[in-house]
Protein backbone atom coordinates (compact mmCIF):
# COMPACT_ATOMS: atom_id res chain seq x y z
CA UNK A 1 0.00 0.00 0.00
CA UNK A 2 1.64 3.31 -1.09
CA UNK A 3 1.57 6.33 1.65
CA UNK A 4 -1.48 8.13 0.26
CA UNK A 5 -3.59 4.53 0.98
CA UNK A 6 -1.96 4.73 4.29
CA UNK A 7 -3.20 8.11 5.12
CA UNK A 8 -6.50 7.56 4.10
CA UNK A 9 -6.70 4.50 6.01
CA UNK A 10 -5.93 6.04 9.13
CA UNK A 11 -8.39 8.75 8.53
CA UNK A 12 -11.14 6.07 8.14
CA UNK A 13 -11.88 5.01 11.72
CA UNK A 14 -11.55 8.86 13.05
CA UNK A 15 -14.75 9.54 14.85
CA UNK A 16 -13.29 13.13 14.54
CA UNK A 17 -12.27 13.29 10.92
CA UNK A 18 -8.54 14.63 12.25
CA UNK A 19 -5.32 13.98 10.13
CA UNK A 20 -2.01 15.38 12.53
CA UNK A 21 1.17 15.38 10.57
CA UNK A 22 2.18 13.42 13.44
CA UNK A 23 -0.20 11.02 12.96
CA UNK A 24 1.40 10.64 8.82
CA UNK A 25 5.21 10.62 10.45
CA UNK A 26 5.83 7.08 10.32
CA UNK A 27 4.51 6.36 6.99
CA UNK A 28 7.53 7.57 4.49
CA UNK A 29 10.39 10.40 4.46
CA UNK A 30 9.20 13.92 5.91
CA UNK A 31 9.45 14.61 2.24
CA UNK A 32 7.10 11.79 0.56
CA UNK A 33 4.61 12.57 3.47
CA UNK A 34 4.33 15.88 2.21
CA UNK A 35 3.70 14.71 -1.51
CA UNK A 36 1.52 11.65 -0.61
CA UNK A 37 -0.64 15.05 1.57
CA UNK A 38 -0.75 17.31 -1.05
CA UNK A 39 -1.64 15.16 -3.86
CA UNK A 40 -4.60 14.31 -1.67
CA UNK A 41 -5.43 18.13 -0.69
CA UNK A 42 -5.15 18.44 -5.01
CA UNK A 43 -7.95 15.33 -4.75
CA UNK A 44 -10.23 17.19 -2.68
CA UNK A 45 -10.21 13.63 -0.56
CA UNK A 46 -8.46 15.71 2.33
CA UNK A 47 -9.32 19.30 3.33
CA UNK A 48 -6.02 21.24 4.89
CA UNK A 49 -7.42 23.11 7.68
CA UNK A 50 -3.35 24.43 9.23
CA UNK A 51 -0.07 24.20 9.20
CA UNK A 52 0.01 19.70 9.76
CA UNK A 53 -3.30 19.94 10.25
CA UNK A 54 -5.68 18.07 7.67
CA UNK A 55 -9.37 16.69 7.71
CA UNK A 56 -12.28 15.00 5.87
CA UNK A 57 -14.17 17.98 3.84
CA UNK A 58 -17.41 16.23 5.03
CA UNK A 59 -16.46 17.13 8.99
CA UNK A 60 -15.27 20.52 7.92
CA UNK A 61 -18.69 20.79 6.73
CA UNK A 62 -20.47 19.49 9.82
CA UNK A 63 -18.30 20.23 12.80
CA UNK A 64 -16.65 23.68 10.79
CA UNK A 65 -12.91 24.60 10.67
CA UNK A 66 -12.74 26.58 14.03
CA UNK A 67 -14.06 23.46 16.25
CA UNK A 68 -11.76 21.20 14.15
CA UNK A 69 -8.84 23.16 14.71
CA UNK A 70 -9.27 23.08 18.44
CA UNK A 71 -9.44 19.63 18.34
CA UNK A 72 -6.25 18.80 16.65
CA UNK A 73 -4.25 21.36 19.25
CA UNK A 74 -5.56 19.91 21.84
CA UNK A 75 -4.27 16.06 20.48
CA UNK A 76 -1.54 17.68 19.33
CA UNK A 77 -0.73 18.70 23.03
CA UNK A 78 -1.92 15.14 24.41
CA UNK A 79 0.91 13.54 21.62
CA UNK A 80 3.68 16.31 22.37
CA UNK A 81 3.23 15.38 26.24
CA UNK A 82 2.92 11.81 25.90
CA UNK A 83 6.98 12.30 23.69
CA UNK A 84 7.99 14.28 26.47
CA UNK A 85 7.18 11.35 29.01
CA UNK A 86 8.39 8.86 26.96
CA UNK A 87 12.01 10.53 26.21
CA UNK A 88 12.15 11.57 29.81
CA UNK A 89 11.82 7.84 30.87
CA UNK A 90 14.48 6.71 28.65
CA UNK A 91 16.85 9.94 29.42
CA UNK A 92 20.21 8.25 30.34
CA UNK A 93 22.42 9.43 32.82
CA UNK A 94 26.33 10.73 31.79
CA UNK A 95 27.40 8.20 33.71
CA UNK A 96 24.76 5.43 32.23
CA UNK A 97 25.93 6.60 28.75
CA UNK A 98 29.79 6.29 29.68
CA UNK A 99 29.15 2.72 30.92
CA UNK A 100 26.65 1.60 28.59
CA UNK A 101 29.18 2.46 25.23
CA UNK A 102 31.98 0.76 27.68
CA UNK A 103 30.58 -1.87 27.62
CA UNK A 104 29.58 -2.34 24.54
CA UNK A 105 32.90 -1.05 23.19
CA UNK A 106 34.58 -4.24 25.45
CA UNK A 107 31.48 -6.71 24.43
CA UNK A 108 30.19 -7.21 27.31
CA UNK A 109 26.92 -8.25 28.14
CA UNK A 110 24.96 -8.90 31.78
CA UNK A 111 24.24 -12.80 32.47
CA UNK A 112 22.43 -13.23 35.45
CA UNK A 113 24.29 -16.33 37.32
CA UNK A 114 23.11 -18.31 40.37
CA UNK A 115 25.14 -15.67 42.68
CA UNK A 116 23.15 -13.02 41.63
CA UNK A 117 19.93 -14.87 41.79
CA UNK A 118 20.98 -15.74 45.36
CA UNK A 119 22.59 -12.76 46.49
CA UNK A 120 19.12 -11.01 45.69
CA UNK A 121 16.83 -13.86 47.71
CA UNK A 122 18.97 -13.25 50.78
CA UNK A 123 18.75 -9.79 51.07
CA UNK A 124 15.02 -9.74 50.16
CA UNK A 125 14.59 -12.52 53.86
CA UNK A 126 16.81 -9.85 55.32
CA UNK A 127 14.08 -7.32 54.52
CA UNK A 128 16.39 -4.56 52.23
CA UNK A 129 15.14 -3.86 48.76
CA UNK A 130 17.37 -4.93 46.00
CA UNK A 131 16.51 -2.22 42.85
CA UNK A 132 19.64 -2.50 40.39
CA UNK A 133 19.40 -1.12 37.23
CA UNK A 134 21.12 -2.12 33.52
CA UNK A 135 23.75 0.65 34.17
CA UNK A 136 24.52 -1.49 37.96
CA UNK A 137 24.24 -4.89 36.20
CA UNK A 138 26.51 -3.92 33.36
CA UNK A 139 29.17 -2.30 35.47
CA UNK A 140 28.73 -6.12 37.80
CA UNK A 141 29.54 -7.57 34.39
CA UNK A 142 32.45 -5.25 33.17
CA UNK A 143 34.15 -6.21 36.50
CA UNK A 144 33.53 -9.50 36.01
CA UNK A 145 35.04 -9.88 33.07
CA UNK A 146 38.30 -8.00 34.00
CA UNK A 147 37.23 -4.88 32.59
CA UNK A 148 37.48 -3.07 35.00
CA UNK A 149 38.69 -3.12 39.20
CA UNK A 150 36.28 -3.63 41.67
CA UNK A 151 37.32 0.08 42.87
CA UNK A 152 36.59 1.77 39.62
CA UNK A 153 33.27 -0.21 39.72
CA UNK A 154 32.18 1.44 43.10
CA UNK A 155 33.21 4.67 42.04
CA UNK A 156 31.10 4.65 38.75
CA UNK A 157 27.99 3.07 40.97
CA UNK A 158 28.27 6.06 43.92
CA UNK A 159 28.42 8.20 40.75
CA UNK A 160 25.24 7.02 38.61
CA UNK A 161 23.08 6.64 41.97
CA UNK A 162 24.64 10.34 42.87
CA UNK A 163 23.40 11.48 39.27
CA UNK A 164 19.68 9.41 39.27
CA UNK A 165 19.06 11.67 42.31
CA UNK A 166 19.75 14.85 39.64
CA UNK A 167 17.45 13.62 37.34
Amino acid sequence: MDIKGRILQSLRPRRDGLLLRLDAKSFGSPSQVSAALRSLVDGGLIEKLDRGVYAKPAKVLQLGKQALLESANLRAKNLRDQIVRRRKRTRLTPTARYVRDLAKSEGVLFNRIYADRWASSVTKLAGDEVKSDSTDDLLVALTRSGKMTPKDMVALVIKHHKDLKRV
